[in-house]
């Protein structure tokens, strides 16, 4: 007798798991699951919790709310800058949740609702920017630790600006008084080898004012 049904469609088509039901729409499958949020307002902060039994498609849509929200208002506040991390990396493990579930299917007597709409991905929202902030933050230590420090300013050149009461570190294939050759904390302490010495002070914060005292070399260029 010829089949007149391929076999790969009269086979069963898999149910879903309807053990559990998501609290906003009704559909299945669904599993328990926790968002966090964070927001660093300065001197205070406050933390998010978003935590119910979802499917995929709603559980999704928290998740890029509250990354997103994260994102912009987490970082502001110094506790708020290193807890802010903590969030996003908790919400990115809580995801996988998410990809163990199929597709929502409404119920099977009608009372289901939508899934919510889970909107763009959080890299595709303007919210991305708030990645901006540690990036920027991070950089400019990097920079300061790179460039920054007495001990950094051996092997460039100095050159006497404003009369004499200041210097400029410049590269030593321009004019120049002399190379950096020690940072030290007394004058005395130039090796004999030493040309001479300048000063350069400057005030932190408003409050500590400091004096950094290099010794000078011949220009070896």
């Amino acid at each position: 007798m010829t089949e007149l049904i391929p076999s790969h469609l009269s086979s069963p088509v898999p149910q879903p798991d309807r053990t559990h039901r998501c609290q906003n729409c009704g559909c299945s499958p669904a599993a328990e699951m926790t968002f966090r949020g964070h927001r660093g307002m300065i001197l205070v902060m406050q933390f998010l919790k978003e935590r119910g039994t979802y499917c995929r498609t709603c559980g999704l849509a928290i998740f890029r709310t509250m990354t997103s929200r994260t994102l912009v208002q987490g970082w502001w506040g110094w506790a708020s800058f290193i807890i802010t991390p903590f969030i996003l990396l908790y919400n990115l493990f809580a995801r996988r949740r998410l990809d163990r579930l199929t597709e929502p299917a409404p119920a099977l007597d009608g009372s289901s609702g939508m899934p919510w709409n889970p909107g763009k991905p959080v890299y595709q929202r303007a919210t991305i920017i708030g990645l901006v902030v540690p990036l920027a933050v991070v950089g400019a230590i990097g920079y300061a630790m790179a460039t920054g420090g007495a001990a950094n300013k051996i092997g460039l050149c100095v050159v006497a600006t404003s009369g004499g009461t200041d210097v400029d570190f410049v590269d030593c294939s321009e004019p120049n008084e002399g190379v950096v050759t020690q940072v030290v904390d007394d004058e005395s302490q130039c090796s004999d080898s030493a040309t001479g010495y300048v000063e350069e002070t400057y005030t932190r914060r408003g409050r500590t004012t400091t004096t950094d005292i290099y010794c000078l070399g011949p220009n070896p260029s």
